[in-house]
């Protein structure tokens, strides 16, 4: 029929069209390959491995028994044994740990006497998912430690059943309010991948249109060009830094215990790394539907699996915890979450800084390295 003779000669043409352009055919078939992978290495629910330290100011056999039951579960990685309880609070602080135990002196006498000994638990509530579902796990060890501890007592002696109450208090973000772990976080999504998607069209679209050439043919510098088009889109997404937090700050009453300097400086540098890689992208590619899959794959995903913004970074397979390590997003999540909830200072982040600061100098250094110009 006429009408199918039409119509296959419109897909055939089309197929040709399709694998003229083998990047857009690569790009069709491996983009929905990478987004499964991706997701499927970066997005776990599971809490596992959780950090945590102990000042066991008993040193009893009881209490090591208690604090190995603990560290032997899959839910829990001892991390340090701590001589002074001001220890527990620096590396909270710093996030190294997700939990301090604290063992009181009179843990096994109580527990003789079959009484009800205390045991408390400081969890970092910045993480309010991780910090309930670590209490969960803590209760749910220590019921069953309680269990075998009854069944013990009450087989050897007949005497009354002891019993470990674990007082948990969660830090940082007392009331486990879930907004204030969000907006911080988004902060440092948003500020990523929009800039990656603005940018990465930047160049590709005069080379679509064809101005390119009339750049090619001008007397203007290379580095000119390039700081010529970045310099916009960090202006713009300077002005979505300051919406961003004067909406987290006024109508989400998020708490901002931090320099207000310091987040500015470091949100100023961090867009930079987010323009400039952006740039790059439309610097290497040709097609505006190329450039934008491409600063999706890399900024979007990326920005929420492996940056910290939904699972903590230590609780991450190998796999993740190599991921975080490469990517700009797991940097900043880590200092503006530092800096609003914990009121942080550049004496603990200098290294996140001068990570981002090299960044920015590689991303650029590449952008005017590719961009060449045709005279």
């Amino acid at each position: 029929m006429p009408f199918n003779r039409r119509l296959l000669a419109v897909a055939q043409r089309e197929i040709k069209e399709i694998c003229r352009d083998k990047l857009y055919l690569t790009m069709a078939l491996a983009v929905p390959l990478m987004v499964l992978i991706l997701f499927a290495y970066g997005l776990s629910l599971d809490v596992e491995n959780i950090p945590f330290a102990v000042l066991d100011q008993n040193r009893s056999p009881l209490s090591r028994e208690y604090i190995d039951r603990l560290g032997r579960s899959r839910y829990f990685t001892l991390q340090h044994y701590l001589q002074d309880f001001g220890l527990i609070d620096q590396k909270l602080i710093k996030g190294s740990i997700r939990m301090g135990l604290i063992i009181p002196p009179d843990f096994e006498r109580e527990l003789a006497l079959g009484k009800e000994a205390e045991v408390q638990a400081l969890i970092d509530g910045s993480f309010p998912d991780r910090a309930e579902t670590s209490r969960s796990y803590l209760e749910a060890v220590n019921l069953a430690f309680n269990l075998d501890l009854a069944r013990r007592w009450q087989t050897a002696t007949g005497a009354r059943i002891p019993w470990i109450e674990v007082k948990t208090r969660a830090w940082f973000n007392p009331d486990l309010e879930s907004k204030n772990f969000i907006v911080p976080g988004m902060m440092a999504t948003i500020l990523f991948f929009f800039p990656v998607l603005l940018a990465s069209i930047a160049v590709v679209r005069e080379k679509e249109t064809g101005s390119i050439f009339n750049i090619y043919c001008s007397p203007i510098r290379r580095w000119e060009y390039v700081a010529g088009k970045l310099l916009p889109y960090l202006g713009l997404g300077m002005i979505n830094y300051v919406m961003i937090f004067l909406i987290s700050y006024y109508l989400f009453d998020i708490p901002f215990r931090g320099s207000f300097i310091l987040l500015t400086a470091t949100a100023l540098l961090y867009l930079g790394v987010s323009t400039a890689w952006g740039l790059l992208i439309s610097i290497l590619l040709r097609t505006q539907v190329a450039a934008m899959l491409v600063g999706m794959i890399s900024s979007v995903i990326p920005a929420f699996l492996y940056s910290g913004f939904f699972i903590a970074i230590n609780t991450m397979g190998a796999s993740g915890r190599f991921m975080a390590a490469i990517l700009p997003p797991t940097y900043f999540m880590e200092m503006v979450r530092g800096i609003y909830l914990k009121g942080l200072g550049i004496q603990v982040y200098w290294s996140n800084l001068l990570i981002l600061l090299l960044y920015f100098i590689a991303l650029l250094g590449l952008s005017l390295h590719y961009f060449r110009k045709r005279i």
